[in-house]
């Protein structure tokens, strides 16, 4: 299980606007009676060396249930059975009890020593179906990170019932002023356990996460003009990306590992670049006298989609990688921008401007279909896909000044994260981190 240690303006503020109202999508995981589904976890054993570990576990597991699945978690004092795991060995369960409470999903486990880690068995019981879904298992964590193993293990409840892993064993890169300069930090996916990445008394801006979580890339002043910087928690090097004079607006990786897209200014125009991570092999992938940002990969990096407002205002774009060709995607609104592909490749998101303020929109890149996904008083702005396609991080003001808030794609389970934390803009959802 690895660990994230990591060591340490208003720059294009690409924004959108508004566009064909529809119906909500409905993306609800759902129990009996098409309900949300919900889940009953007895307090998991322990031997002796593990017995300190185990409420802090429980906590955190039911946290992570709720926040990195959005499932639904059944209060103790309603269990007909016993509310901690007394065998983990035995072949059934009683289900009807646990349905008697409307439980769908059971767990259950014990914390016991392993060498010098704590060892975390499960077992996760289907109880419309009254089996063991999937096999037991077992999660290895130091003492210190017990924490992140009830985190995976909420991820893996979310991927037997649903087909996908939750998101509780992820994270998030933010910009904060909090210090009083704008710094990137990374914070869990529930917005716990914040630290700084930078701490060089600059503005840093637009952090963007590599495909394996072992990386970030972000805009900083540091040197006096905006270039994009590397920080890194695994093997790679980390520094200044480009050494070119160039101003460099935003980077983000590419489709393909050791790729990077930048944001780039050549010859007072700026466009879309790709090349290495190590700077070499640039080449332009957008000429057009308008400005051109706000790239983002099809899953399949197949396609780029960015914002442009070559057409007078700024738009949404599409380019065909193999063809060349361009296609714009948004016609509706004067100033539609932040586009954001989902991982499931079936939505590009995109904040889009209303009247003075800004709302969150869906697209499919297919169709051309839109729908609201966020529609408020205040503005919402730059959002970013979970890696499961289930949420979306952005910035809002609602409450007064920027903060980073998390959503179901379905409209559902809003929350704000970073409360009491300066002012909060620029979130990247990382993928998994083990």
């Amino acid at each position: 299980m690895r660990r994230f240690v990591l060591v340490g303006a208003a720059l294009l503020a690409v924004l959108a606007a508004p566009a064909a109202a529809q119906g909500p999508i409905d993306i609800r995981v759902q129990g009996s009676a098409g309900r949300d589904l919900r889940v009953a976890v007895q307090r998991f054993a322990a031997d002796d060396f593990s017995i300190e570990h185990v409420m802090p576990f429980d906590e955190e597991l039911g946290g992570a249930l709720v926040h990195g699945a959005s499932f639904e978690v059944v209060d103790p004092d309603a269990f007909l059975e016993p509310r901690q795991t007394e065998n983990l060995d035995h072949s059934f369960i009683l289900c009807e009890n646990w349905a008697g409470i409307g439980a769908d999903v059971l767990v259950e486990g014990r914390l016991e020593r392993r060498r010098s880690a704590v060892r975390v068995r499960y077992r996760i019981w289907d109880i419309q179906r009254c089996k063991l879904q999937g096999r037991a298992g077992y999660i290895d964590a130091p003492p210190d990170r017990v924490w992140a193993a009830a985190r995976r293990l909420a991820d893996e409840v979310a991927l037997r019932f649903t087909g996908r892993r939750g998101v509780a064993s992820t994270q998030i890169a933010f910009v904060s002023d909090q210090s009083g300069n704008k710094e990137v930090y990374v914070m869990e996916a529930d917005g716990s356990r914040r630290r700084a990445v930078t701490k060089n008394g600059r503005i840093n801006l637009f952090p963007a996460w590599s495909s394996d979580a072992e990386a970030l890339l972000y805009t900083s002043y540091r040197s006096g003009r905006s270039d994009i910087w590397t920080v890194s928690r695994g093997s790679r090097p980390g520094g200044r990306l480009i050494d070119l004079p160039n101003e460099k607006y935003r980077g983000i990786f590419g489709p393909i590992d050791g790729q990077v897209t930048i944001v780039m200014n050549e010859n007072g125009n700026t466009d879309l670049f790709l090349g290495r991570e190590d700077g070499r092999g640039l080449r332009r992938l957008t000429r057009s006298r308008a400005i051109d940002v706000s790239p983002t990969w099809s899953p399949d990096g197949k396609r780029l989609v960015f914002a442009s407002d070559r057409a007078g205002s700024l738009q949404i774009y599409m380019r065909d990688m193999g063809t060349g060709e361009v296609q714009r995607l948004t016609f509706k609104g004067n100033y539609n921008a932040s586009p954001a592909w989902s991982p499931t490749g079936e939505w590009i998101a995109y904040a889009a401007r209303t009247g003075t303020n800004f709302d969150l929109y869906l697209l499919d890149p297919e169709t051309g279909y839109t729908t609201p996904l966020m529609i408020h008083p205040r503005s919402d702005e730059t959002p970013i896909w979970s890696p499961d396609g289930r949420k979306l991080a952005f910035t809002s003001d609602r409450r007064g000044r920027k903060e980073i808030y998390v959503i179901d794609v379905d409209g559902r389970n809003l929350r704000r994260l970073t409360h009491g934390f300066g002012n909060c803009s620029n979130p990247a959802w990382s993928p998994w981190t083990d």
